[in-house]
């Protein structure tokens, strides 16, 4: 890590709904594949990186807000995302089911 950076604050943001405005939204890659759902988005300062965290079916990865084409109903990205599988529906509702639970965990705590 450059010394610039030698110390570092990561935060993770959640919305009190699933889905809500990003988190628990399906995410749909460069290939028109639906590969998951946005878990988290996790802010780190320096030096003011945004990335979504997908979840996904057996694998949670990091996306860049760059590689983020357009939020709707959807949250489309740019490339292919060859490290996740396509995803149904029903996946998608488990999925989102799970991450409730995740934060409701969290805020319990």
């Amino acid at each position: 890590m450059p010394e610039k950076y030698a110390s570092t604050t990561n935060a993770e943001v959640y919305e009190l709904q699933i889905p809500g405005n990003i988190i628990g939204k399906e995410v749909i890659d460069g290939s028109a594949r639906r590969i998951g759902i946005v878990r988290s988005m996790r802010i780190t300062l320096p030096p003011g990186k945004v990335e979504l965290q997908v979840k996904g079916l057996g694998v949670e990865l990091p996306i860049d807000v760059a590689n983020i084409s357009a939020v709707g109903n959807v949250i489309q990205l740019t490339k292919t995302v060859k490290e996740a599988e396509e995803i149904s529906i029903a996946d998608v509702q488990r999925l989102r089911s799970e991450t409730w639970k995740e934060i409701q965990g969290a805020i319990m705590r």
